[in-house]
């Protein structure tokens, strides 16, 4: 499905660029090295984890699964909600068309089931695995960045994250 046919979308054409409330989904997909999926937005050209809003009829969890599926061109197994990221500092985004939204974005972790990374959607153009100290945070999405910490601090804590 295209932006336009999105239920986002569809608020889009109602209420052009004005700030909008979104639920949404992010996923840390690890490999077997430890390593997490990044991909390079073609909208921005910055780095980002596969995630994205919740369509009309979805769970939360059917949103983590699209989204991989459309950005990644992968299925998930064990997927486990690790955080809730809700805080307006961090959260409110402005893309490059002036469309500015606040997230309220479950954060999950998943491996891959099946699957060759590569885009099915054409929202990213570049995929990589890395370290969180391999990224760099000055080209990866303001937004999406600090999902890396909460989830050190899950793994630290073994608590859900409400930030």
């Amino acid at each position: 499905m295209d932006f336009a046919q999105s239920y986002l979308g569809s608020l889009r054409a109602l209420v052009g660029n004005r700030p909008l409330l979104a639920v949404g989904v992010r996923v840390l997909i690890e490999d077997q090295q430890g390593k997490f999926l990044i991909i390079r937005r073609s909208d921005s050209g910055d780095w980002g984890l596969p995630g994205g809003s919740m369509e009309l009829g979805e769970s939360l969890m059917d949103a983590i699964h699209r989204e991989a599926l459309e950005e990644a061109n992968v299925t998930l197994r064990s997927v486990k909600p690790f955080g809730l990221s809700s805080d307006p500092a961090v959260e409110r985004h402005t893309y490059p068309n002036g469309d500015v939204i606040q997230n309220v974005s479950l954060l999950a972790h998943g491996f891959i089931e099946h699957g060759e990374v590569a885009s099915n959607d054409g929202e990213a153009f570049d995929f990589r695995f890395c370290s969180e100290e391999e990224i760099d945070a000055a080209s990866f999405v303001k937004t999406e960045y600090p999902t890396f910490g909460h989830w050190r601090k899950f793994n630290e804590t073994k608590e859900f994250q409400f930030v």
